[in-house]
């Protein structure tokens, strides 16, 4: 609770209820932290890296891939595959913002969204940086090129479809009629953005997982 009503302008009483919660002294807070806006920062670096714990494998996975030339006999055309790639990260990410435990650091987030301060560069210079960047340069490998400023745009599309799903729980549960979402309802959501995400970065001329000379 005291973390999801955190904010960079708590005040000493807030400070108080800090350190009470924590079973230490009120100003232990000032010797580690130098203060509320000391400790407003540290409770973002440790969400980056709760979520770099999180998502740094699979990102480490992904960009090793990248690295690496492709089979020429590889099945798939060289978009199916990156897709693939793209697709599987996305439902790590889905997976981890249902949970109730990302409910707290996500009202953060989300605040630093709204009203940047340093705790937001600490989260793009980080874990959120590396996803968005990963994330555009997959749309490209899909799309087998183009604008980046095109790629940018429909990743940041990409996001806010999987975002929904943290940021607008109480809607997406009233609107699909679901009391919480577990497994079943996890399962539902990331057949469905697997299906519009391919739609999306599939074009008139190219469907996405259709192969040369079938129709």
């Amino acid at each position: 609770r005291l973390v999801s009503d955190w904010s960079s302008d708590v005040c000493s009483s807030d400070l108080r209820a800090i350190a009470e919660a924590a079973g230490v002294q009120q100003a232990l807070i000032g010797y580690h932290f130098r203060g509320k806006e000391g400790l407003y920062l540290a409770v973002f670096e440790h969400i980056a890296s709760q979520l770099e714990g999180r998502l740094g494998p699979a990102i480490n996975a992904i960009e090793e891939t990248l690295g690496k030339p492709a089979k020429v006999k590889a099945k798939g055309s060289h978009g199916d595959r990156h897709l693939d790639l793209l697709l599987g990260l996305l439902e790590k990410m889905v997976a981890l913002l249902v949970r109730d435990e990302s409910a707290q650091w996500a009202q953060l987030i989300a605040r630093e969204q709204r009203e940047p301060t340093k705790a937001f560069e600490i989260l793009y210079g980080g874990i959120l940086g590396r996803v968005t960047g990963l994330l555009t340069r997959l749309v490209l490998n899909v799309r087998g090129g183009g604008a980046e400023a095109d790629a940018r745009l429909a990743m940041i599309s990409i996001m806010g479809q999987v975002l929904m799903f943290r940021v607008g729980r109480a809607a997406v549960l009233r609107q699909l009629g679901w009391s919480t979402i577990g497994d079943k309802e996890l399962a539902i959501i990331q057949t469905h953005l697997r299906k519009s995400i391919t739609a999306q970065l599939s074009s008139p001329n190219r469907r996405v997982g259709r192969r040369k000379g079938k129709r």
